[in-house]
Formats: structure tokens, sequence, C-alpha cells
């Protein structure tokens, strides 16, 4: 009984068939193909039958790089990816049986048609600095369709999407073609800079020619309302000189001492001078005296043993531009 026992269990758990949601599982028969399970949960097959799942989720497959000519004998490292998945089962199982082959296959089939394509193209319309007039994304197009259409027929797979990773020169010639890339961007920026340099140059020069242009015309004006303005004191200085001719040469003669007097300052003038008048004789009573009225005025003082000429020196306690003989 207990090996009876046994056998019915060994066999229950070899007719049990556990799918899970990422899988489809093929049922077998010595090899022949019998049911094809696609939906999860729990099912039920004859102890001598066999089952093979297969990953129904997408696959990403990275391949290593590989050396490619472009349309203008371009030699290039090429890395792309693709991604897969299974789309019938059956087919596949007959042409490929396992994922790994089926990347292998993919790989090469990718490889050929990338080959293909990348020798109808040079590499100027490939790689530009305006992506939108770039030829990369129409070829990829290009290639993914024809992957596609191939895998499918063949293998039972979809091809959902197939991507360049990089495209680069081979490590032997990688620092050269960097080197010339260098004094190609460098004779640009040189040109660059001495274009700048030029449109710089320009407008300094219009702006000192408009700076030179307000310079003048400041100085114009600034001229202009000087010459007003002279002439304008001018006119009041003679409307005060016509007023009250004796109070304008007053104030002028004040205005002298101050300019021409201080205490480092020695004049040697005759007594009767008239610019010492204010400091010898004071202000007159008749402010409209002139000065032929003031010299016989003074002629006839009587003498008083002063000398002809006399040193103006500083009063004591006085402010600095007065004197006295």
């Amino acid at each position: 009984m207990g090996a009876i026992a046994l056998i019915a269990l060994i066999a229950i758990a070899r007719s049990v068939v556990i799918v899970d949601q990422a899988e489809v599982v093929y049922v077998t028969e010595f090899g022949r193909s019998v049911r094809l399970i696609d939906q999860p949960g729990l099912w039920w097959k004859w102890p001598y039958q066999s089952r093979r799942s297969f990953d129904k989720r997408l696959q990403l497959d990275s391949p290593p790089p590989r050396e490619m000519l472009t349309g203008d004998k371009k030699n290039l490292e090429v890395s792309w990816y693709a991604v897969w998945k299974i789309a019938d089962v059956e087919r596949f199982l007959r042409a490929l049986r396992t994922l790994p082959d089926a990347s292998a296959r993919l790989e090469d089939m990718a490889a050929s048609v990338l080959a293909a394509e990348l020798g109808q193209h040079e590499l100027s319309t490939l790689v530009r600095v305006d992506q939108s007039a770039s030829a990369l994304d129409a070829m990829m197009s290009e290639v993914k369709g024809r992957i596609a259409e191939q895998a499918g027929k063949e293998y039972g797979v979809e091809v959902v999407d197939v991507r360049l990773r990089r495209l680069n020169y081979p490590e032997e010639v990688r620092s050269a073609v960097f080197d010339q890339i260098r004094s190609e961007r460098a004779k640009v920026a040189a040109k660059t800079r001495a274009e700048g340099e030029s449109k710089a140059r320009t407008i300094r020069s219009a702006a000192d020619l408009e700076r030179a242009k307000q310079v003048a015309q400041a100085e114009a004006d600034a001229a202009r309302i000087l010459g007003e303005g002279e002439a304008e004191a001018t006119r009041l200085a003679n409307a005060a000189h016509a007023a009250d001719p004796s109070f304008y040469q007053f104030l002028k003669t004040l205005e002298t001492y101050r300019e021409a007097l201080d205490r480092k300052t020695t004049l040697i003038l005759s007594a009767e001078s008239d610019f010492l008048r204010l400091l010898t004789q004071g202000i007159s009573d008749d402010p409209r005296e002139d000065s032929a009225t003031r010299a016989g005025r003074i002629a006839e003082r009587p003498n008083t043993g002063v000398e002809a000429r006399t040193k103006a020196e500083p009063l004591s306690g006085a402010p600095n531009g007065e004197a006295r003989p």
C-alpha cells in the first residue's frame, strides 16, 4: 500500500501544471507539442507529458560593440540594444527553443541590418549638432522595421524597438580623430573671436563718435551759458556803476584790497596814491567828489613830515587784506 500511495503522489505531482502570469507553458508529449497554456493558474496534464515554460515579458539585449563602415568609409564602433518578446510560441519553439538562442540570432540579424544601413549614410548626416536635421532617427526606424519583419517571420519574435547606444571611433584611431576635431574647433573658435573683436571695434568706434558729439555739444552749451552769464554780469555791473559810481568804486577798491593785501604783501606807494586813499583819508564826506578835487584837497594839507613813499604794513589786529601807511 505504501508503494502504491507513493506512486500516486508522484503521478499527481507530475500532473499539476502551475502557470505564472509572466510566462506561457507548452505541454509536449514525447517531444510533440500537445497544448499551449497562456493563462495563469493551476492546470493539469498527464503524468507522462512534459512542460516547457517561456517568459512572455519584454527581453532586453545589449550586445558588445561591433566595427562598421559608413558611406564615407569612416570606421566606427557601433553599440545598440534591442527590445523583444515572444509572440508565436509554437514557431519560437520550432526555430529557437531557448531565449539565449533567440538573443544570439537577433544579435547577428541586427548587426547585418545595421551594417547595411550605415553603409548608405555618411557620418556627417548622422551626427549633427541640430538633431532635427539628423538622419539617425530615420535610419533606426528603417533598421527596426526590417529586423522586426524578418524576426517575426522566422522566429515568432516581436521586436519592439532597436536603438543605438553609442557611435564611436575605434580605440586605436580615437586619439588622432579627437586631435583633428580639437584643431577644427580651434579654427572655428578663432574665426568667431575675430568676428566678435571686429564687431566690438565697430561698436566702440560708434560709441566714441557719439561720446565726442555729446562732449562737443556739452562744451558748446557750457561756453554759451558762460558767455551769457558773463554778459549778464557785465550788464549788472554797468547798471550798478551807473546808479552810484562812487559806491561802486568803493566796493571795487575793497575787493582789490582783499585780493592784493595779506600778511606777506609789501607795497611801496606814494602817500597820495588813490590806491591808499581809503586807508589814509577814509570815506569822503561827499561820495560824489572826483579825483581832481581830492588831489587838490590833499595838496592843501600842511606838511606832516610823512615821506613821499610809504610802506604798507598789515594793521595789528586787522583782518588779512587791510593795510595802513
